[in-house]
């Protein structure tokens, strides 16, 4: 039986499609359901700051008509997914309300994977295994991403889909396919600029197809195509430039910059192309890598000769590869462990090929199957387990992340055994018993999308108590604030300030009060505070604010009209200043706990600072004598006994006038609590 007539099933052929329509629009809507009801449990934003930034800009975007963090300013980021998520976010008055549809069209944006994985598979498989090929996908622990503000579900469906114009212009080569896959690929960039890699794909492909086919004619309408586009290309360039715009990469890459300026990775950091191509292995229980690579031997060796089949192992080849490399590298870069969720577009060629390897009679093919196997294996024996499953990878690794409750050892010998496992699947079990193999994976990763799932409730919980706490994350807009300014001061996690200019949409400026730096927002204003306390932008003009976020350890002259407490969160508090004109810090707090707690040395800075005392409440817990010094000065032991909670009065220089600051500084050998940290001055 050729691979031709198992894909061609004949006069019946009108009714099947039919039937397998309904099919791939129930497991649409199964999925969507699915995912949608799992997402619930989910504690979104949790993937700081990508949610944060994607949700932000669809707001902007459908609010004010531009790519922008609601009004904060922003290098571009992606144009599709914000175009997705942020109508709803933009619709409700109730951020959590519109968090909640967003999900949903999340959901069935990712879940529609399936059409475009069924129509591919249908062209070298058999219906049921068409069907199947896109089951496997749809059951797989990546689906997860769904739940969150991400570009993983539409990147997934938007790449298949340019992967299978792909396949169809390589298959019957002409310059209206070509067009259709760039403008494809083109879609996919404006959802994740990582899918340009469709492009240097599309050209390897095309030599591999021909390499296969043994034609050399077969590249010839691609170069007509290359010389089209490079034509456009200048044509586009030079329109640009005649308009007084600008090609630099920070304008083509907007905030993918660093990416583009980073270059190649060192030499010992290219590991993590290896694992990522080893992860490429987990992603479909090695199987799928095992069975794709005997259907591309079918191909090579011209036991195979259907186009649509080595189009298709042409495409599958030359994207895979290229990604892993990209992925690898950019990993290498800025990330430090395996990025699973970059990878995950190269799931449906991967379980077509599984689909198409068991229709065609599961060809042995040993002498590529083998090393291929070998290489697995050698992976699985190599990986380092905490580049695949810890509690810092599960954000970016959903397949392996259940192997984190198991022992070193035990993680990497059930690796090794499941590579082992799928090799006997693809090599040893009989032909007729190849739908095991399938089963075998489509079993496994709805299993461990159970696990992944239930570790994402937990996880994403986790992230959101830890930056901001359990309370009410929409505490300004709850209050009926406005156009407040949030002052960055370092102190507190990044994560917590990207969530809270998330939640709370009455903040409509950043300003960080230099030298602290803070991943996001990517555009903020610097500050610097002088010695009188006032803050100055970098032209030095004072600052002036109606209203001035700051975190607990700054207070500001003026009036304190709201505050939100630590509370049970491992960040700062925060505070709403309705502050004097220019805006003016009095006191800032350094080294302590949230809670006021500290050990070692921990300073209070006082600015302007005059006659007087700073008045310090100690919580006497090792009891040991606290060190007072004053700009480097010792004036005195604070005894606090233990159990005892005593206020303490520090004396300013006798030289402060209120010109400059004075600095405290509190010296702990053991630990100490503190409530209240004032300075009062004396006439």
């Amino acid at each position: 039986m050729t691979g031709s007539e198992t894909a061609s099933p004949g006069a019946p052929r009108s009714h099947r499609v039919s039937r397998a329509a309904l099919v791939v629009a129930g497991l649409v809507i199964l999925s969507t359901a699915i995912r949608f009801a799992a997402a619930q449990a989910f504690t979104t934003p949790w993937i700081v700051p990508d949610e944060v930034v994607y949700g932000m800009l669809g707001e902007g975007l459908w609010s004010h008509g531009t790519l922008t963090l609601r009004t904060l300013p922003s290098p571009y980021y992606s144009l599709l997914t914000p175009v997705v998520i942020g109508a709803p976010l933009a619709a409700a008055s109730d951020l959590a309300d519109g968090i909640r549809w967003a999900q949903l069209l999340q959901a069935l944006a990712m879940s529609l994977v399936a059409v475009p994985t069924y129509a591919w598979a249908r062209r070298i498989a058999s219906t049921g295994w068409a069907l199947a090929a896109a089951a496997l996908v749809l059951a797989a622990p990546a689906l997860h991403y769904a739940g969150f503000l991400m570009t993983e579900p539409l990147t997934l469906t938007v790449v298949t889909a340019a992967l299978l114009m792909l396949a169809r212009a390589l298959e019957e080569p002409s310059m209206w396919r070509y067009g259709v896959f760039v403008a494809w690929a083109t879609a996919a960039a404006a959802v994740r600029l990582q899918a340009l890699v469709l492009l240097p794909a599309f050209l390897l492909a095309a030599v591999l197809d021909s390499l296969a086919a043994r034609d050399r004619g077969r590249l010839r309408p691609l170069l007509w195509f290359a010389a089209f586009a490079v034509a456009a290309t200048a044509i586009v360039a030079a329109v640009i430039l005649a308009a007084g715009g600008d090609l630099s990469s920070r304008r083509l890459l907007g905030a993918y910059t660093p990416v583009g300026e980073a270059g190649a990775a060192k030499g010992d950091r290219l590991d993590e192309v290896a694992w990522h191509a080893f992860d490429l292995a987990v992603l479909g229980l090695g199987v799928t890598v095992l069975a794709t690579a005997a259907l591309a031997w079918t191909v090579f060796s011209r036991r195979d000769r259907d186009p649509a089949l080595r189009a298709f192992v042409a495409t599958s080849l030359a994207y895979v590869a290229l990604l892993v490399l990209q992925v690898g590298l950019f990993s290498a870069a800025f990330v430090g462990t395996v990025a699973e969720r970059y990878l995950v577009t190269a799931l449906p060629p991967l379980a077509i090929g599984l689909g198409a390897w068991i229709t065609r009679g599961a060809p042995r093919a040993p002498f590529v199957v083998l090393p291929v196997l070998g290489l697995v294996v050698a992976g699985a024996v190599l990986v380092p387990v905490t580049q695949l499953a810890s509690a810092e990878t599960l954000p970016n690794t959903f397949t392996p992340a259940a192997l984190s409750a198991l022992g070193a050892s035990d993680a990497r010998t059930a690796l090794v055994a499941g590579a082992l496992v799928a090799g006997a699947l693809v090599l040893l079990v009989p032909r007729r018993f190849a739908w095991m193999a399938a089963l075998v994976v489509g079993v496994g990763l709805g299993l461990l999308s159970v696990d992944s799932g239930r570790r994402i409730v937990d996880a994403s919980a986790h992230e959101q108590r830890v930056a901001i706490g359990t309370q009410a994350p929409s505490w300004l807009d709850e209050a009926g604030m406005r156009d407040a300014a949030l002052l960055v001061t370092g102190d507190r996690l990044w994560t917590a300030t990207a969530r809270t200019i998330f939640w709370n949409r009455a903040v409509g400026e950043v300003l960080r009060l230099v030298p602290a730096t803070t991943p996001f927002p990517p555009v903020t204003t610097p500050v610097a505070v002088g010695p009188d306390g006032v803050l100055r932008t970098p032209d030095g003009t004072a600052l002036e604010r109606p209203l001035v976020i700051a975190p607990s350890t700054v207070h500001l002259a003026g009036e304190r009209v709201a505050e939100r407490q630590a509370g049970d969160s491992e960040a700062h508090g925060l505070a709403a200043w309705r502050p004097d004109q220019p805006v003016t810090a009095v006191l800032r707090t350094e080294g302590f706990l949230p809670n006021g707690d500290f050990t070692g040395t921990a300073t209070v800075t006082v600015y302007a600072c005059e006659h007087g005392s700073l008045d310090v409440t100690v919580l006497g817990k090792s009891g040991d004598p606290v060190l007072a010094r004053v700009d480097g000065f010792d004036v005195g032991r604070l005894e606090t006994p233990s159990g005892a909670a005593l206020t303490h009065h520090v004396p300013a220089p006798p030289y402060a006038d209120g010109s400059r600051p004075c600095v405290f500084q509190l010296e702990n050998p053991g630990y100490a609590g503190t409530t209240t940290i004032v300075f009062t001055p004396r006439s």
